[in-house]
């Protein structure tokens, strides 16, 4: 049955071909068999005059003849054909020797542009996660937001979100929530609201709140307005990033960090018109301010592209040791995250 062959430079190059040289040696083995016979033949010929002749002379005679009609051509013509063969053998360890060549080049050729490929998908991949992270600081999260009662009707839980936003917000802040809450759009990520119990382990029905911001410099004062009316908001990450996070922080914790004593905070953050991941932490004791412990290049978006780029998850920067000690690093490989910090932001 047919089959078909593998597209691909690989099945060009393992593609079986003709060879003059191995022709020839096949050539020189039929002649060798040939001769072979025809020496036998002779032989038994040779026997049967010997038997004929009768006497020591004739006997003598008829040997010296058999070696010289038969054995002796028989052996000047194999030692020719052995000759031709052996360099039909040589040629075709040349041949050989260059296929190998020929085919290591090949396969070089094509390690290269394997790689050139996974370099490109790996770049593409992280341009797409950028692209997530660019729409992800336009967003604001906020959690544990008490709506007081069962709601399931989605409009009533955008209107009932607003209200208990703006029921929350500082009296001398009210203006700047009013004005700024026209720029958002307000999403809730449920169904309905679900009952659960809040930090202060009070019982609440709440859902989470979404307030996407396009102008950078609003959604950051939108932020501050909260935070200072006591709405931690936290950041709401793409879902694509979720698994990546928590290697980074597996990768913070191998640094020396621990989140026992320590508050730690991982933004994305644009530097020289790229998007990194950076994280800041500061110390859960004092009021000391959050210092720059590491930054990573942007991760790919999907796991087999961060398969191909491999320890994706080690940082180009790291100051934590220090920081972890308490010294404060002399250089930042990021700006922070713009926005105010406190307590409630100090999720992963």
């Amino acid at each position: 049955m047919f089959k078909p062959v593998s597209s691909g430079i690989m099945a060009t190059a393992k593609r079986p071909r003709s060879s003059p040289n191995k022709g020839a040696a096949s050539a020189i083995m039929e002649d060798l068999g040939r001769s072979t016979e025809e020496y036998v033949g002779s032989l038994k010929k040779g026997i049967e005059t010997l038997e004929a002749a009768g006497g020591w002379k004739q006997l003598q005679t008829a040997l010296v003849n058999v070696f010289k009609d038969t054995v002796t051509p028989f052996a000047e013509k194999q030692a020719s054909l052995l000759s031709d063969l052996c360099k039909k053998v040589n040629d075709l360890e040349e041949e050989k020797d260059d296929l190998v060549a020929k085919e290591m080049k090949v396969r070089e050729r094509i390690g290269e542009f394997e790689l050139a490929r996974d370099a490109i998908q790996v770049k593409a991949s992280r341009q797409e996660m950028a692209a997530k992270m660019e729409t992800a600081v336009t967003m604001v999260k906020i959690l544990d937001l008490d709506f007081e009662r069962e709601i399931d009707d989605h409009k009533e839980l955008v209107k009932e979100a607003k209200e208990k936003l703006k029921e929350k917000v500082r009296s001398d802040y009210a203006g700047k929530y009013d004005e700024l809450i026209k720029k958002a759009v307000t999403q809730v990520l449920a169904k309905k609201t679900t009952k659960r119990t809040n930090r202060e382990g009070v019982n609440i029905w709440t859902a989470p709140v979404v307030l996407t911001i396009q102008e950078r410099a609003a959604r950051w004062e939108m932020e501050d307005v909260l935070r200072k009316s006591k709405i931690y908001p936290t950041f709401h990450w793409p879902k694509e990033f979720l698994e990546p996070l928590k290697l980074l922080k597996d990768e913070i914790k191998r640094g020396g960090v621990s989140e026992a004593t320590h508050y730690i905070r991982v933004r994305p953050a644009q530097v020289d018109n790229k998007w990194r991941i950076r994280a800041d932490m500061r110390p859960k004791e004092g009021n000391a301010r959050f210092v720059h412990c590491a930054t990573w290049e942007m991760p790919p978006l999907d796991e087999d592209n961060r398969l191909r780029a491999g320890s994706w998850f080690r940082p180009i920067s790291a100051s934590w040791a220090q920081v972890a000690r308490g010294a404060r690093p002399s250089v930042s490989a990021a700006p922070p995250p713009a926005g105010g910090a406190s307590e409630g932001d100090m999720d992963l």
